[in-house]
């Protein structure tokens, strides 16, 4: 997926957070330089592990559990690193 420029049809939608997470929210897009949107994507598309192992699956022969194992780990890996 790295590299490839997709279009996808948006959506607008509205939702509410408290004014912590509405900052953090305003302090990510700033740093990495992109919308709010995009954060809230990328952060959606994060928690969804089953399109990870599905994305796992497509591009390997793996089984299903070696293919859960490989997803925790790299869970683990992008915790750790967001924690750093």
């Amino acid at each position: 997926m790295a590299g490839t420029l997709r279009c996808v049809k948006r959506r607008r939608v509205t939702i509410d957070l408290d004014q912590e997470v509405a900052a953090l929210l305003e302090a990510c897009a700033a740093e990495a330089r992109v919308s709010e949107g995009e954060v809230v994507a990328r952060a959606v598309r994060a928690l969804d592990l089953r399109a990870l192992v599905a994305q796992i699956r497509e591009r390997s022969d793996l089984e299903e559990d070696a293919a859960m194992q490989l997803v925790a780990e790299e869970l683990r890996a992008a915790r750790a690193e967001r924690a750093a």
